[in-house]
């Protein structure tokens, strides 16, 4: 009987190493590339103890540290980076949803985009972030090539809550992480999100974990899909009567009963979207009465809150950032639906009322960090050079917490719309659709 073939020419050393056959994919066999680990071709490996090789050619020479050298992250380190420093980061609540070890070893998918996800957003904040660079290309590589080839496979409620699990974590990845370029798949993404819950029959059931990873990963996709969708003129996947079923749960924004007042600012910038999809795309102008009517409902909140009494300083941080939203909603509702210019008197009152909150001090830190798509509206209809410095301060506070690439990004476009406004009548006439075309399609902060 001929011997057992255990190792083909050409292994990578991790196949070598465990006596397996490879299958020589580069840059990264499967085998590796299912338990996460790294996979290396290279023709000679050097053995170091206290900088010294021990084999191959520079056996015996000890090679200078003058550059800090580049530690390679396991997987593990990634999930715990990911569970502990970046989950907190799109968690309104002190505490975040733990993650199930056992479960992303099991799922190859899920597991290589937490690795991206959290090996990108270390790498934007490490002080070594060229050398890290082409790590953090590689893992998200590999999540892209792992994901589209699960997708091109047969479909089960479990592949499919992994897949869009997943895909959350991409949207993350290329729409607020990494900088916001022409070429971003931010918007690609999110259609994919859209087609994965059409046929997730599992879907309903996340809303019964209540406190779990499904629940947050759903919540924030279901905000950047409708920031997304309000830039672009789509229609939000979850509509307005979706937004109350986020009641009682840990969402993103924490536990909130289904009647609080975000969940309703919420569910009325969904019915703004979804009248903006029909402006843009079929009747170019919406119905007088049913505006009226969203802005009665906006007014009648604000009312509530001004004479809301005895408030402890964290309902005044709650009533300010749920105010971010609502003026927002206002400028929406003024600028895309009634296609009133920048510069008109209620547009510039809407984004004063909400620079008061920005530049005021009710705002937590943890709140101040999750009001980036109220800071891109109102901060690109700013005349006034106090309402620009608010802005500029309140980027520059939240990423020096935040770490995302993408407010760099922000920032720049912001300057940009700024000099525009200043100088072009055109700027200040722009419809909604042309005054964020650039943006649009490849951001989705929130």
């Amino acid at each position: 009987m001929p011997p057992r073939i255990r190792t083909v020419e050409g292994s990578c050393w991790g196949c070598k190493e465990r006596r397996v056959i490879c299958d020589l994919t580069s840059p990264a066999c499967e085998k590796c590339t299912k338990i996460g680990r790294r996979c290396d071709y290279g023709k000679v490996r050097l053995r170091w103890t206290d900088c010294v090789a021990s084999r191959g050619r520079l056996a015996g020479k000890k090679i200078p540290l003058y550059q800090a050298p580049v530690l390679l992250k396991n997987t593990d380190h990634h999930i715990l980076y990911f569970e502990n420093e970046l989950l907190p980061r799109f968690n309104l609540s002190n505490t975040a949803p733990q993650v199930d070890l056992k479960m992303l070893s099991a799922d190859p998918i899920l597991l290589q985009s937490i690795v991206a996800v959290a090996n990108a957003h270390a790498t934007y904040r490490s002080a070594n972030e060229k050398a890290l660079s082409l790590s953090k290309i590689q893992d998200r590589n590999t999540a892209l090539r792992m994901f589209r080839k699960q997708l091109m496979s047969t479909q089960t409620d479990e592949t499919n809550n992994s897949l869009f699990i997943a895909n959350v974590l991409l949207c993350i990845l290329d729409g607020i992480i990494e900088p916001i370029t022409e070429s971003s798949a931010t918007h690609h993404h999110i259609m994919g999100g859209k087609a994965i819950l059409k046929q997730w029959k599992g879907m309903r059931d996340v809303f019964q974990t209540k406190f779990e990873l499904p629940i947050l990963m759903l919540s924030i996709f279901a905000t950047m899909d409708l920031t997304h969708a309000m830039l672009i003129g789509d229609d939000p996947y979850f509509d307005a009567s979706s937004w109350p079923e986020f009641g009682d749960c840990k969402p993103w924004w924490g536990n909130v009963p289904a009647d609080d007042d975000f969940l309703e600012t919420m569910a009325i910038l969904s019915q703004l979207a979804t009248l903006g999809h029909e402006v843009r795309h079929f009747r170019g102008t919406a119905p007088i009465g049913i505006l009226l009517s969203i802005q009665n409902a906006l007014e009648q909140q604000a009312t509530r809150q001004e004479e809301a009494v005895d408030q402890t300083p964290d309902q005044k941080a709650w009533a300010a950032f749920n105010a971010s939203y609502r003026f927002t909603a206002s400028v929406y509702l003024y600028r895309a639906l009634s296609s009133l210019d920048v510069d008109h008197p209620l547009v510039q009152q809407a984004v004063s009322d909400c620079m008061e909150v920005v530049a005021g001090h009710d705002l937590t830190d943890k709140l101040h960090h999750c009001i980036l798509f109220p800071i891109l509206i109102c901060g690109t209809h700013c005349f006034e050079s106090k309402h620009r410095l608010a802005i500029k301060q309140s980027i520059t506070r939240s990423a020096s917490y935040l770490s995302f690439e993408a407010l760099r990004s922000l920032e720049s476009f912001l300057e940009k719309r700024w000099k525009e406004l200043d100088t072009s009548v055109a700027c200040r006439e722009a419809n909604w659709w042309m005054f964020f075309e650039e943006i649009a399609n490849v951001t989705c902060l929130f």
